[in-house]
């Protein structure tokens, strides 16, 4: 689809890559760009806790959300240290205060179409995970989740 639009426009005002995101690699698009929202969460929170002094590793997360961007921002977060002991989709939420292995949560994501029955940890009611104690929690469910 991007493609498309790429090219409708371009028809009329020449060949401008920028004017959509989405588009394939050999059309201009971004190397990297299925991180990218993920990778922007973990940058956002890194410059976050610098202004504290502090860092991404030994911090407790909670993720809300298993989509791209929430599946990314863990990965990423546990690459650089950080614990994600609690995570939500649609299906569920589980919590591991030791910390969620999240390389098995995404294959068990993958191949269950959700994060529910995933056994490293304990199944929890997805409406308490905003309360969880952590010491950064990350909104990546869809909009509208969290309301009044």
């Amino acid at each position: 689809t991007m493609a498309w639009i790429l090219d409708e426009y371009s028809k009329f005002h020449g060949y401008s890559p920028a004017v959509v995101t989405g588009k394939p690699v050999d059309l201009g698009g971004s190397l990297g760009r299925d991180a990218a929202t993920g990778r922007g969460v973990l940058f956002a929170t890194e410059a976050l806790l610098a202004e504290h002094g502090k860092g991404i590793a030994g911090q407790r997360f909670v993720i809300q959300g298993f989509g791209n961007v929430g599946s990314w921002a863990a990965q990423l977060i546990t690459e650089a240290g950080g614990k994600v002991i609690a995570i939500s989709d649609v299906t569920g939420a589980v919590k591991n205060s030791n910390g969620i292995d999240i390389a098995k949560l995404m294959k068990h994501s993958a191949e269950n179409r959700g994060i529910k029955g995933f056994d490293g940890g304990d199944a929890v009611d997805p409406t308490s995970l905003l309360t969880e104690e952590c010491d950064v929690l990350i909104p990546a469910a869809l909009g509208g989740v969290i309301n009044k």
